[in-house]
C-alpha cells in the first residue's frame, strides 16, 4: 500500500534543493500560486525556519525519494493555513495528496486547532474536488483564488 511507503520527514537542504527546481516549474508554479523568488529568498526562508513558531512544514518522501512538501503556516490558537504540492509529476493521480491532507489534519488536530483552511486556484479542479470529498467548505473567491475551510 503506498501509505506504508509514504513518509513526511524534517524538512532538510534535499527538499530546499528540490523545491527550487518544483516551484520554478511552469505548471507546478501556476497550480501553487507561488510567486517568482531567488535562490537567496529561498536560502533566507530555510534559515528562519528555526525561529518559525508559526510555521510546520514537512518533506514528502516515497520509496526513500523526495517527491513533495506540505505543511502548515500562520499557525494561531485557531486555526493555520494548508498547503502542500508534489513536486515528480508522475506521482500526480496517485491519491497521495488525501494522505498529504489527512496527515496535516491530524497535526493540527495535535495542535488543538479548530480549523484549517487552504487557497486553491479556481482551475485546479483535482484539487478542490478531494478537499471537498474530505469536508472542506468553500468560504470565498476572491480573483480566481478559492478559499477554504475544514472545522475539526
Amino acid at each position: 500500500m503506498m501509505e506504508n511507503k509514504l513518509l513526511f520527514v524534517d524538512y532538510s537542504t534535499i527538499y530546499l534543493e528540490n523545491s527550487w527546481e518544483w516551484l520554478n516549474d511552469f505548471e507546478i508554479k501556476n497550480l501553487t500560486n507561488t510567486p517568482n523568488f531567488s535562490k537567496e529568498d529561498q536560502l533566507s526562508f530555510y534559515n528562519l525556519l528555526p525561529q518559525k513558531k508559526d510555521y510546520y512544514i514537512r518533506g514528502i518522501e516515497l520509496d526513500n525519494k523526495p517527491i513533495g512538501v506540505c505543511g502548515l503556516k500562520k499557525i494561531t490558537s485557531e486555526d493555520a493555513e494548508y498547503w502542500g504540492y508534489i513536486g515528480v509529476k508522475e506521482y500526480w493521480g496517485k491519491g497521495i495528496g488525501k494522505f498529504i491532507i489527512n496527515y496535516l489534519i491530524g497535526i493540527a488536530k495535535e495542535k488543538s486547532l479548530k480549523s484549517i483552511y487552504l487557497h486553491v486556484i479556481e482551475s485546479n479542479i483535482r484539487a478542490i474536488k478531494l478537499y471537498v470529498k474530505i469536508g472542506f467548505e468553500v468560504e470565498n473567491t476572491i480573483d480566481g483564488l478559492v478559499k477554504m475551510r475544514l472545522i475539526l
